[in-house]
């Protein structure tokens, strides 16, 4: 990466903004305080910071109430795009304008739905009066038929409910018809006698009292018939309502669309330009850019702003390289990580961001993890019975997100990792075949093949002890995996020239290991006699110079840690033996309890749910476990992710919008 100095003329720094985002090309970061010019200060731009973000609640506000905006057929807006302050201007007034229609929609709305949900709990208190007999005509003679509606906070509300039950003696129906974001209504019934008390007492609190309920016939089936027509005719007023969203939406939505287009760039070059300096003609912004494009860039934004936009490239110290790409490190101020990777990899690579963000000083696991991480899915779950239906499922949803479709909130994860699940399911489907597992069947039971390596069969005798071949499998694919990435963390430290630290750290690591791990292979295979350790002059120097090393070095509690951590980490990797017997006997089991090993229906539909059940839960399980043995054990040999990503400056396009102004 290569950091850049941009020093442009005022009036064109919109254009230089808009070049910038259309190239997606340009990290931007705030300009140090030590490189601000002798005579130019920070960019004033809180003011326009508020304007843009009142902007941007109001043109939020009106997209809630047309609902879909026209992703394309933009109103052409002749606004002034150039100019930052205009715009901000000219967005708060189309904004204000619009704001205005839909505020009178939603507070006439807002009146409709209160009246019917007022109407309906008096509908409901008259059924009850109707079901015992009690005419709304007995209860006005004898003072019990006063109602108060009216609307106040949400939280005044238990307190006026408390005041309504102390003044009525508890004689009170008190019911809340409507809740908005700040405030309530509420309808309560209770004694005429109460009426004036309870209105003083609701009007010192604040309520907003409306008109009550009164010209009902006495008698309840006729009262309920008259709430029925008026809350019919309220169902007419909201269709007439529902009309006009429609009829705004469809007049105001281009519009709408266009207005909230301008406001996103607004807010886009407001941000970019906080962390400016500027004098009164010019404007200094500060950069991170691809170093193998930064002379093409440098030109093209002098073309582009009529030579009044000039690149400085900044002297980047401690060269290093990177895999993403050849790249500079500053020392005082690290570049964003541009990585450069196939598209297919990118849910591999967020998996890896999920953890930490490569540094340029570091190496990116992603080339390795391509092939160990479908690997030791297959290793756990491999099944060519399964694993195509995975594979089928991965090429779905792959299939979906090049369509840009979506299956929801809930599946839009998957959808995303859709290249993710294809490795795992070749990885499980090729595994598989190799273990001749089919839903849990043998190979040679259903297609007349036998496993070319089966890890529930086979045994190593360990002198007088035998264990079973797949787990002294899995332990040697850990050790293998494990000194990987000690051969990374010593290549990182190696290429950034810290050549002491590389001996004392990863290179003595993994020769303690190796040893420890050889040494430990020759007393298991001599029947655990532990004497041959004694034997060998050359085996315990072998074991012990690194850890003594690494104790000197880093201090005698480091070395305790190395020893233990060795010890835990190659332990760790008997999950991956420990998960493919589960995988194979879960399913076993359940085709055992349903009537196997006989094949019947009801056997049929065992192994059915086995495989179902382990796709789903199981399938997680892996993934959980694949993910650690990555994260937790290999990682932690070489990998940091210290860094953070390259966010290059964006804009949405105004091509449907004129630019004049």
């Amino acid at each position: 990466m290569q950091q850049v100095s941009i020093i442009v003329a005022k009036d064109q720094v919109p254009g230089l903004l808009a070049y910038a985002g259309s190239m997606n090309l340009f990290h931007l970061i705030e300009v140090e305080d030590n490189k601000i010019p002798e005579g130019a200060k920070r960019y004033e731009a809180l003011e326009l910071l508020a304007r843009s973000s009142t902007i941007k609640n109001r043109v939020t506000g009106i997209t809630a109430v047309i609902k879909h905006l026209p992703e394309s057929g933009l109103e052409n807006m002749d606004a002034p795009v150039n100019n930052l302050d205009a715009l901000s201007k000219f967005l708060d007034e189309e904004t204000g304008k619009l704001e205005h229609s839909v505020r009178e929609l939603e507070e006439a709305e807002g009146k409709l739905q209160t009246t019917k949900e007022q109407l309906s709990e008096l509908s409901r208190f008259i059924t009850g009066l109707e079901n015992v007999g009690v005419s709304l005509e007995a209860l006005a003679g004898r003072g019990f038929l006063t109602s108060l509606i009216g609307e106040a906070s949400l939280e005044t509300i238990p307190a006026l409910e408390r005041e309504l039950h102390q003044i009525t003696n508890g004689d009170l129906i008190f019911a809340i018809t409507n809740t908005s974001e700040k405030t309530q209504t509420f309808l309560a019934i209770f004694p005429t006698t109460f009426q004036d008390r309870a209105r003083q007492m609701t009007t010192a609190l604040g309520t907003k009292l409306s008109p009550s309920l009164t010209g009902l016939p006495s008698d309840p089936a006729k009262a309920k018939e008259a709430i029925e027509l008026q809350l019919s005719t309220l169902e007419s007023e909201e269709k007439h309502l529902e009309q006009r969203r429609a009829r705004i939406s469809e007049e105001s939505g281009p519009r709408v669309g266009a207005l909230a287009r301008l406001s996103e760039i607004l807010e886009a070059r407001t941000k970019a330009l906080t962390g400016s300096s500027a004098t009164e003609a010019t404007v200094l912004l500060q950069a991170w850019i691809p170093k193998t494009q930064a002379a093409k860039i440098a030109e093209e934004v002098s073309k582009a702003n009529g030579g009044l936009a000039n690149v400085f490239f900044e002297e980047n110290k401690n060269q290093t390289s990177h895999m993403a790409e050849e790249s500079t490190q500053d020392s005082d101020s690290a570049p964003p990580t541009l990585v450069k990777a196939p598209s297919w990899t990118s849910p591999l690579q967020s998996v890896i961001n999920n953890f930490g963000v490569p540094a340029y000083s570091e190496t990116n696991p992603l080339l390795f993890m391509i092939f160990t991480f479908p690997v030791m899915y297959g290793l756990m779950f491999g099944d060519f019975g399964e694993g195509p239906l995975i594979l089928l499922l991965g090429l779905f949803l792959w299939r979906t997100k090049r369509k840009g479709a979506s299956l929801g909130d809930f599946f839009q994860p998957f959808v995303n990792g859709a290249e993710l699940i294809v490795m795992l399911g070749i990885g499980t489907t090729v595994f598989g075949l190799i273990f001749g597992d089919f839903f849990g069947f043998e190979s040679s039971m259903v297609f007349g093949f036998k496993p070319i390596f089966s890890p529930t069969e086979g045994e190593v005798s360990v002198g007088t002890v035998t264990v079973p071949r797949y787990m002294v499998f899995t332990l040697a694919f850990g050790v293998f995996h494990l000194l990987s990435g000690m051969a990374i963390g010593a290549y990182n430290l190696i290429r950034r020239a810290e050549l002491k630290e590389a001996f004392f750290g990863p290179i003595c690591t993994a020769w303690f290991y190796a040893a420890g791990v050889f040494v430990i292979a020759q007393i298991a295979l001599s029947g655990f006699k532990f004497s041959i350790a004694l034997q060998n002059p050359l085996y315990l120097p072998l074991v012990f110079v690194p850890l003594v090393l690494s104790a000197w070095k880093e201090g005698g509690m480091h070395a305790m840690e190395l020893f233990i951590q060795s010890i835990s980490n190659t332990f760790s990797y008997l999950r991956i033996w420990a998960l493919n017997l589960a995988d194979f006997y879960v399913k076993f089991a359940i085709f055992l309890a349903l009537g196997g090993p006989a094949i019947t229906p009801l056997s049929l539909v065992g192994a059915a749910l086995g495989n179902l059940l382990v796709m789903i839960l199981e399938g997680l399980i892996v993934f959980v476990q694949d993910l650690r043995l990555h994260w937790v054990e290999w990682f932690g040999k070489f990998y940091e992710g210290t860094g953070f990503p390259f966010s290059p400056y964006h804009e949405p396009t105004v091509r449907t919008v004129s630019l004049n102004g």
